[in-house]
C-alpha cells in the first residue's frame, strides 16, 4: 500500500542518538537548545521553544494569551481537532468558520460575519502548505490575536516572512506524519520577548524563568539551589534530546523533502489536468512558497467514496483531512458551513512525500485515470 504519509530516517539519525546515548543525558538538555537556535534561524527569529507536540503548543497558546470563560476564538472548520480542544480546555468558545472551496483555507469574510464583541483571537491553518491569503485576514483581525497552525506548513513563506511567524503565536508540529519528523514533537514561535517569557514559564510546570531546575541554581551559586518558585500552574510540555538531536538531523534534509514533494505535484498537476471529473488543487498565491505537505483532489460527492475504495483495492491508500470540526457532535457547533459539507463529500488526499517513488507516481495516476474510464 502506497502511503499518504511518510518519513526519511535513517543512518544520520542513528548516529546523533547515538551521540546523546553517550552522553548519558537523554532529558531536556544541550540538543534541544541547539535545535532551538537552528530552528529559529531557519524560521528567522530567535523566540522559538521546543514542545512535546504541536498540540501543547495549542494548549499553552490559550494561557500565554490569557484567553478563557467568556471569550470567543475562530477556527476554520477544516482543520484538526487539537484547535478545538485547545479553546475548550481553556474555557473559552470555538467559533467555526468555513473555507474557501479551492484552497480549503479560512475565507477572510468569515472572520468579518462571525466577529463579536467576545472575539479575542484567531487561529489559522495553512492547508496542505498553502498560505493563507494574509494581507486579506489582517483587514478583519484587528485588535485580534493571530495564532497560527503551522503543521501542514513549516517552512512555508508569505512574501518572505515563514509561516508560525505571521502572527501573535505560531505552533509547529513534527509528529510521524509530517514533513520534519522526530516521531513526536513541536515547536512555538513568539512575537515579542514577553510573550516567549510567558511561554518559558507555561512550557515547564509554570517555574519561573531560570529557576526551573536545581542545576539552573547550582550555576548561579545558589546556596539551596534545590527550592523552587512558581509564577502560575501549567503542564510539562518540553521535549527531550533524543527527539530534539533527530530534529537537528531532519532539519538538515528538509529542503530536500520539500523539493522532492514539489516535484510529484508537478506531476499530478500536469497529468490530472485533463481528467474533466476531477479538480486539482491550485498552485500557492502570489508571492508565497508552499510546504507541498497535501495533495488534494475534488471529485463529484457521489463518486469520492467509489473512489477511495477503488484507489485502496488497488494498493493506493488515500484519506481526507480534516474532517469538519462544527460536524463532530461533541463540540455542539449546530452551524451550516456549506463549503466545508461540499468539500467533506468530494475531496480526498493522495499521496504526497518524499519517499514516493517515480513508479509510485506513476501507478497512482494510472490507478486515478483507470477509475475515470469505469465511472465516469
Amino acid at each position: 500500500m502506497i502511503q499518504v504519509f511518510s518519513n526519511s530516517l535513517g543512518a544520520g539519525e542513528l548516529k546523533a542518538l547515538k551521540s546523546v546515548f553517550k552522553s548519558k543525558w537523554i532529558g531536556f538538555g544541550r540538543e534541544t537548545k541547539i535545535f532551538e537556535k537552528e530552528l529559529g534561524k531557519k524560521i528567522g527569529s530567535q523566540r522559538v521553544l521546543a514542545l512535546n507536540s504541536c498540540t501543547s503548543g495549542l494548549f499553552m497558546s490559550m494561557k500565554i494569551l490569557k484567553l478563557g470563560p467568556g471569550d470567543e476564538v475562530i477556527i476554520p472548520t477544516i482543520n484538526f481537532i487539537g484547535t478545538a480542544n485547545a479553546v475548550l480546555a481553556a474555557g473559552a468558545k470555538p467559533v467555526f468558520a468555513d473555507v474557501d472551496p479551492e484552497y480549503l483555507n479560512i475565507l477572510p469574510s468569515q472572520i468579518k460575519k462571525l466577529r463579536t464583541r467576545r472575539t479575542r483571537a484567531i487561529i489559522l491553518l495553512h492547508y496542505g502548505g498553502h498560505p493563507c491569503d494574509m494581507d486579506e485576514i489582517y483587514k478583519y483581525t484587528k485588535g485580534l490575536h493571530i495564532i497560527e497552525d503551522s503543521a501542514n506548513s513549516p517552512f512555508s513563506k508569505y512574501k518572505g516572512k515563514n509561516c508560525g511567524t505571521l502572527g501573535d503565536i505560531g505552533c509547529f508540529s513534527f509528529d510521524a506524519m509530517k514533513i520534519l519528523s522526530v516521531g513526536n514533537g513541536g515547536a512555538i514561535w513568539l512575537k515579542d520577548d514577553a510573550l516567549y517569557k510567558r511561554a518559558v514559564e507555561y512550557r515547564y510546570f509554570g517555574l519561573r524563568n531560570k529557576k526551573q531546575s536545581g542545576v539552573d541554581s547550582f550555576k548561579e551559586k545558589k546556596s539551596r539551589w534545590w527550592e523552587i518558585e512558581l509564577s502560575c500552574v501549567s503542564n510539562r510540555f518540553i521535549p527531550c534530546d533524543i527527539l530534539s538531536s533527530i530534529g537537528r538531523v531532519q532539519l538538515s534534509k528538509v529542503d530536500s523533502f520539500i523539493g522532492r514533494r514539489k516535484q510529484i505535484w508537478k506531476v499530478y498537476q500536469k497529468e490530472l489536468s485533463g481528467l474533466y471529473w476531477l479538480t486539482r488543487p491550485p498552485e500557492p498565491l502570489n508571492e508565497t512558497r508552499s510546504s507541498y505537505y497535501l495533495y488534494w483532489i475534488r471529485v463529484c460527492p457521489g463518486l469520492r467514496d467509489k473512489l477511495a475504495r477503488h484507489l485502496v483495492d488497488n494498493g493506493v491508500y488515500c484519506t481526507f483531512r480534516y474532517f469538519p470540526l462544527h460536524l463532530i457532535k461533541h463540540y455542539k457547533a449546530k452551524q451550516h458551513l456549506p463549503n466545508s459539507e461540499e468539500l467533506n463529500q468530494s475531496v480526498l488526499n493522495i499521496p504526497l512525500h518524499q519517499n514516493i517513488s517515480d513508479r509510485q507516481v506513476d501507478k497512482i495516476i494510472k490507478v486515478i485515470k483507470r477509475f475515470g474510464s469505469l465511472y465516469c
